[in-house]
């Protein structure tokens, strides 16, 4: 007995329709993984700063209530920054890796000199004070420059760090330029006015923010050595830096190199965490742009740099 079957296969037609509704999902979904790709690196960005606020706040119940230095230069040419010093609070290197900015190549956390070079190199800043720092170098004021006054709408706005410095190099380490020779301390946990608005620790191309530069408009763009600076051979901002959005980056708040003209001061997320220990993600503008009125009224002073209060 003869039994006949018929067979259908899938028309081009139909292939073709699958494959432009595989594509449309795939339009739909890419995005979104991208997101949550992001999304889930700003989540480790605040982890990494918490264990930094931690460390610091820690350091600070063993050294009489005050915050570590900013940075220690010793007479062996050591340079060693903050997130260095409280390491052993912290006990990982990889946690001054920020997921959210670009990784140094040069860096290799699993060993201690590693470990030297990443917290030299690394990702987050902690702002030094004023009376650590010596000479023309003190000019702690924003808003001189172009795209400074753009933002304080043509005024010029004050700030100020927590950190000190322990200089016993003599002098005799060029990355101690700008520094006070000697120890200056830093403040003491109980000597910030308003500890959950004051920045501790901060994304950043520098440990210091390079505010010990000759430089008299830090939180605008200034060049630096390559090696100091996360994006390398390109101009950087001197002060928190945001990385949290797509138009993060290079390309926004940075000088076209070699030089031309200034763009624009940032406009995305910056992770911090604050004297009190707490850690949050907030826009640039918004954390650079709230003042204080200081000195009776007369001047204003960027809130969250500004640990004396008005």
């Amino acid at each position: 007995m003869n039994t006949s079957h018929n067979k259908r296969a899938f028309t081009l037609i139909e292939l073709l329709v699958v494959i432009a509704i595989i594509a449309i999902l795939a339009a739909i979904l890419f995005p979104v993984f991208a997101q949550a790709k992001r999304a889930a690196k700003g989540t480790v960005a605040i982890s990494n700063a918490k264990q930094m606020a931690l460390g610091q706040i820690m350091y600070a119940g063993d050294a009489d209530d005050f915050f570590s230095p900013v940075v220690e230069y010793d007479s062996n040419w050591q340079v060693l920054p903050f997130t260095y010093l409280q390491q052993p609070y912290m006990k990982s290197w990889g946690v001054l890796l920020d997921p959210t900015g670009p990784i140094p190549s040069i860096q290799d956390a699993a060993d201690e000199n590693g470990g030297t070079a990443l917290s030299l190199y690394g990702e987050w800043g902690m702002g030094p004070e004023q009376v650590a720092t010596t000479g023309n170098y003190s000019q702690y004021k924003f808003g001189t420059s172009a795209t400074g006054s753009q933002m304080t709408g043509g005024k010029v706005w004050l700030y100020d760090g927590i950190g000190g410095v322990a200089n016993s190099s003599g002098g005799i380490i060029w990355s101690a330029y700008g520094y006070q020779n000697g120890n200056v301390a830093s403040l003491s946990t109980t000597a910030v006015a308003a500890p959950a608005d004051t920045v501790m620790v901060a994304q950043s191309g520098t440990w210091d923010f390079m505010w010990q530069q000759d430089n008299a408009d830090s939180f605008d763009l200034y060049w630096g050595s390559c090696v100091f600076n996360t994006y390398g051979c390109k101009l950087v901002t001197t002060a928190p830096v945001a990385r949290q959005r797509d138009n993060d980056g290079p390309a926004v708040g940075f000088y076209n190199w070699p030089g031309g003209t200034p763009t624009q001061e940032p406009t995305g997320l910056t992770v911090w965490g604050g004297v009190d220990g707490h850690v949050k993600a907030t826009p640039w503008r918004q954390l650079m742009g709230q003042t204080i009125p200081v000195n009776g009224g007369a001047q204003q002073a960027i809130k969250s740099f500004w640990p004396k209060g008005s």
